[in-house]
């Protein structure tokens, strides 16, 4: 779909300048903190647009300008799965800098979100799959418990998503991800293998690390 460049009027905004964290600004907060402007009429053309141009800026890494596009998006359709969507990605990719277990329960909560809305979009399922994935990783290494929880939901989210989109790489490299913070090695190279026949090109750290425990599992079965 062709983006459209929006130029919205500052006089439809909440203000967007004050800080609410030390962190991140009003606007850099998913539904602007809980804050909008109830004067603002639905007009679901314009979130649209907005949520196109938060993919764009998404997939080029400026996540400070993504994430106040998707807030335009859910401004103008708060039902926007895009918006949703977009809001749990960015809160995932924050985890890897600042409070990994609180921004990786926002990623899940508003993945949950996106794919109700959504009604089944395999691809917010694997993502969804993949926050799961991580949030149980960081508790398997912290806190050592309930961890195995969110495994399990992973598991189970790619297997459903898998029913709805066979081919797509992500799918496989993700669920390769899963087995190997489960220790499941041999599962984790075939999930790899399968998403790299599909095109996919791993980082090479971590195939290297599969690669090297994979052959450390296999020594001690041996001995």
């Amino acid at each position: 779909m062709k983006t459209k460049i929006l130029i919205l009027s500052t006089l439809l905004l909440v203000c967007l300048t004050q800080p609410v964290h030390a962190e991140h600004q009003m606007d850099e907060i998913p539904m602007y903190d809980g804050q909008h402007n109830p004067q603002i009429t639905e007009n679901k053309e314009f979130s649209e647009n907005a949520a196109q141009l938060g993919w764009k800026y998404y997939y080029s890494g400026d996540y400070p300008t993504a994430i106040k596009r998707f807030n335009q998006a859910w401004m103008f359709n708060r039902n926007n799965p895009e918006a949703f969507w977009g809001f749990g990605l960015i809160m995932g990719a924050r985890s890897k800098e600042e409070n990994p277990k609180k921004n990786l329960n926002e990623s899940i909560k508003f993945l949950e979100k996106a794919d109700t809305l959504s009604k089944n979009n395999p691809r917010i399922m694997i993502d969804l799959a993949y926050s799961e994935t991580v949030l149980g990783y960081f508790l398997k290494g912290t806190q050592k418990k309930g961890f195995q929880s969110h495994f399990d939901k992973a598991e189970i989210l790619f297997k459903e998503s898998k029913k709805l989109e066979k081919t797509y790489p992500l799918l496989y490299s993700n669920w390769s991800v899963l087995y190997f913070y489960e220790e499941k090695y041999i599962e984790a190279k075939e999930k790899l293998d399968i998403a790299k026949n599909l095109g996919f090109k791993p980082n090479p750290d971590y195939e290297k690390d599969l690669t090297t425990k994979l052959n450390i599992s296999k020594n001690k079965i041996q001995k």
